[in-house]
C-alpha cells in the first residue's frame, strides 16, 4: 500500500508465488492510508508492503506529521494483522529541489526507528536510488520523481531476498 510509485509498481516483476493487491493509489499520503486502514481489517495477508511519504512532503507535511503517521500505521497494522510480515519502505530520494535529500536521509532514519520500536522491518532504499550528490539517480526515475523500468529492477533486487525468506516461513 502507498502511493503512485506503489501502483505503477509491474505486476511482472513480483513474485508469482502469491497472490498482490496492490493498494496503491496516486497522490496518496501518510493520512490517506491511515484512513483506509479500516478497510482491511477482516483480510489476512502474509506479507504487507508499505511505501509512503512523498506526497505528504510535497504537499507541506511536517516531519514529526509523517513520522506520526508512519509509525501508527505499523501500529495498526501489527495490531490488525499479528501474523503478517511487514515491510515498511524508505522514502525515496528525488530530483526536486523543493525536496532536500538530507530531508529525505533524516525522515529515513527516524522510520527506520519507528520501525524498530514497532516490531516491523524497516528496507532502506535510499542508498540503491541516490546519485553521489544524493538526488534520486536520473536514470532511474522518469521526471525526477517516479521511477522508470530501471528503478523498478532496483526496487525489486532490492525486494527479492526478503521475498524470498518470507516464501520459506511456516
Amino acid at each position: 500500500m502507498g502511493d503512485s510509485l506503489s501502483l505503477w509498481f509491474p505486476n511482472e516483476r513480483l513474485s508469482s508465488d502469491r497472490f498482490w493487491l496492490n493498494q496503491g493509489i496516486s497522490g496518496d499520503t501518510t493520512s490517506g492510508i491511515l484512513n483506509r486502514l479500516p478497510l482491511f481489517e477482516n483480510t489476512h495477508p502474509t506479507t504487507i508492503h508499505v511505501m509512503a511519504g512523498i506526497n505528504d512532503l510535497r504537499q507541506g507535511a511536517t516531519d514529526e506529521k509523517i513520522i506520526g503517521n508512519l509509525t501508527e500505521i505499523m501500529r495498526r497494522l501489527k495490531q490488525s494483522h499479528p501474523d503478517a510480515t511487514i515491510y515498511v519502505y524508505s522514502i525515496l530520494p528525488t530530483r526536486l529541489a523543493a525536496i532536500p535529500n538530507n530531508r529525505v536521509r533524516w525522515l529515513n532514519y527516524n522510520i527506520a526507528a519507528a520501525a524498530r520500536q514497532q516490531g516491523v522491518n524497516f528496507l532502506n532504499l535510499q542508498p540503491a536510488f541516490s546519485d553521489d550528490t544524493g538526488n534520486l539517480q536520473r536514470q532511474l526515475t522518469t521526471d525526477g520523481l517516479h521511477l522508470s523500468h530501471q528503478g523498478y529492477r532496483v526496487w525489486q533486487t532490492a525486494l527479492l531476498p526478503n521475498l524470498q525468506a518470507s516464501s520459506r516461513l511456516p
